[in-house]
């Protein structure tokens, strides 16, 4: 079956997927977007306005994307002609103390969920809180070694994206942001050999953009709003990631608040 889609945006992730030259076919569907995976395994995720952008996303001309026309194995064809690349801007350059005292003032307005929040006798939670304060010293003071709770929030919890990668999506992205892509590249490069048999094809390749340096665009717009220490826009960023997933965005802000915890130290 043959869908030809007019494309209004996509990412650079979703980019290379469209243009590699080989058929794309349905691989997973939800009730408003699809994911779609070329020949080599690359993936992109395909939906409306609502969708939102980031690397993986590829938007349609709509608001709301109706998958229920579409099965899995389905060959999909689109229309570049009048699509735009999405790329986050550049982050500005943070006073790194001055930066963490807007997020934990804003983090204090509101109700944290998720990594984000503790919650004793939850195993995930106990865990990957674990891992996020190993994550925080290291980040603090690097070395070739990193320690082994932090490699463990590589699929940990449950959902389509784990509360431990989305954190650890959340730490790369921060790191570089925040101007450290050596420290970035080094936890990415024990991190995604572990995370490509400890976590799901679609968590992966969220958690491979992310050591990129790219996620979606609510976290983007909140990291520069911490690093211009902007309260109100901190905030409003809060708002946006409240409504990513379960707790998707909270687990990605736990992850930028233990890179920022770290970067803080170093001065």
């Amino acid at each position: 079956m043959m869908r030809d889609l007019e494309v209004r945006t996509l990412g650079s992730t979703a980019r290379d997927v469209l243009v590699s030259g080989s058929a794309l076919r349905v691989f997973a569907r939800f009730e408003r977007s699809l994911y779609i995976r070329d020949e080599t395994g690359g993936l992109a995720c395909v939906g409306g306005e609502a969708l939102g952008r980031g690397p993986l996303n590829v938007i349609l001309p709509i608001e709301s994307f109706d998958t229920t026309a579409y099965a899995e194995g389905d060959v999909l064809e689109f229309d570049l002609a009048d699509a735009t690349l999405w790329q986050p801007a550049a982050c500005p350059e943070p006073d790194l103390k001055v930066a963490l005292a807007a997020l934990e003032a804003a983090c204090q307005q509101v109700t944290p969920r998720g990594l984000a929040a503790e919650r004793r006798g939850d195993l995930v939670n106990t865990r990957g809180r674990s891992g996020l304060a190993a994550l925080s010293a290291w980040v603090a003071a690097p070395s070739t070694a990193i320690p082994d709770p932090i490699v463990a929030l590589a699929g940990l919890g449950p959902g389509l994206t784990p509360a431990g990668d989305d954190a650890l999506g959340g730490a790369l992205i921060t790191l570089r942001a925040f101007g450290r892509p050596a420290v970035a590249d080094q936890l990415a490069a024990r991190l995604l050999p572990a995370a490509r048999t400890r976590t799901s094809v679609i968590s992966f390749a969220h958690l491979k953009a992310a050591a990129g340096g790219e996620g979606v665009a609510p976290m983007h717009d909140t990291l520069a709003a911490i690093a211009r220490a902007d309260h109100t826009a901190v905030a409003a960023g809060l708002r946006r990631l409240d409504r990513i997933g379960h707790s998707s965005g909270w687990d990605a802000l736990a992850g930028t608040i233990a890179a920022l915890t770290g970067l803080a130290r170093t001065g």
